[in-house]
């Protein structure tokens, strides 16, 4: 059972104080947070050098327990609450951090990953296969991040399914702030996960750390779309040193932001076209949980504009190629995504067809240009 945090000063300040202390012990902190698995193994531990340090860190933590959020709580490796899967990796962290429902870590998953800066069509497809790998019985995760990140998470809430945000700061801050009602959707229907200290910032450092543990938590890996170089192609290497299934998206040659996953194809992951496809190459079967078929048309209310690069000046044409992609869309689509007056659309389709940067589809459709 993981340990409850919020509302207990006393419990948050001892549990910071004994992740602190696991994190400066490198190699030995698996083992010394199995043979004591909890601060109040430490207090009743026998007098040693080592102990007297640990102890201290336990009483007194300098994050001085800052009031966290709402259920809270803490599961270290040892719990049985603790994900079994990621329990097989060497560097599993020794501690989680989490909010909200700590049975799902437990539970099959699939974690979905791609770009920050998602064409409609990325954010679309991500969606699409969150909602039906939902509906199929796993547990959708990723990591909170604007574009397919955000997707997904959403995908698996309005499939009735539940879903694992693992975040690079501490379980009382949200990255980006521009998530926070979804990091509480996610609360309500799964989890929020972190290995970092409550409190904790997002620094550089902690994300290829919290990518071992997304994937780590998967059975499978399924990068939606992803330019190169790029860290979503980091979080698939972690997946694939650590035995999981990576599968990658195809897409055309001419769509710069998905090239990172032909790349992936031809270094060997495994093709997906459909969200069937994971289910049969990891052999699952599950009766289909209860939720409404996926409608195309409700992509259109989780697409976020501040994960689309530029909003004014000549970044804000970057935005509307990147929006693009390799499709075809209308303008409605268009302004209806990022949120922009129709007319700010046109003016901007038109300027873009003026240089040369997009070609018209009959009278209503655009798509980028072939260079």
């Amino acid at each position: 059972m993981p340990h409850a945090l919020s509302g207990d000063q006393s419990a948050a300040s001892q549990w910071t104080g004994y992740a602190r202390f696991l994190l400066t012990q490198g190699d030995e902190a698996r083992s010394l947070a199995l043979a004591f698995p909890s601060p109040d193994h430490v207090l009743r531990a026998a007098e040693t050098p080592m102990l007297r340090l640990w102890r201290r860190d336990v009483l007194e933590s300098v994050d001085k327990a800052a009031s966290l959020p709402p259920a809270s709580w803490a599961l270290p490796i040892s719990d049985e609450d603790y994900s079994p899967l990621l329990a097989e990796c060497s560097d599993a962290p020794c501690l989680l951090f989490g909010r909200g429902d700590a049975s799902v870590l437990t539970k099959p998953a699939i974690a979905i990953v791609g770009s920050r800066q998602p064409s409609l069509d990325g954010c679309s497809l991500a969606e699409r296969f969150a909602h039906d790998l939902a509906r199929a019985g796993f547990v959708i995760v990723s990591g909170l991040a604007s574009g397919i990140d955000t997707a997904a998470h959403r995908g698996a809430i309005k499939a009735g399914g539940k879903t694992i945000a693992v975040v690079a700061t501490g379980i009382d801050t949200t990255y980006p702030r521009s998530n926070r009602s979804l990091c509480e959707e996610i609360v309500e229907n799964g989890a929020v996960v972190s290995q970092f200290l409550p409190a904790s910032a997002p620094k550089k450092h902690h994300f290829p750390r919290r990518n071992r543990t997304l994937s780590g938590l998967s059975l499978a890996t399924v990068v939606i779309e992803a330019g190169v170089p790029r860290g979503t192609l980091i979080k698939a290497t972690a997946a694939a040193e650590q035995g999981r299934d990576v599968f990658a998206l195809p897409w055309s040659v001419n769509h710069r932001g998905g090239r990172g996953c032909l790349e992936l194809l031809m270094d060997g992951a495994l093709l997906a076209l459909r969200p069937v496809d994971v289910i049969r190459a990891v052999n699952w079967s599950h009766p289909y949980i209860d939720a409404p078929e996926f409608d195309e048309a409700v992509f259109n209310d989780t697409v976020d504009p501040t994960a689309l690069p530029g909003r004014g000046g000549n970044d804000a044409f970057d935005g509307f190629l990147a929006a693009m992609g390799d499709g075809y869309h209308s303008a409605e689509d268009l302004a209806t995504a990022l949120s922009l007056d129709i007319r700010v659309v046109n003016q901007t389709l038109a300027q873009l067809e003026i240089d040369g940067q997009l070609t018209r589809q009959g009278q209503a459709y655009w798509t980028r240009a072939r260079n």
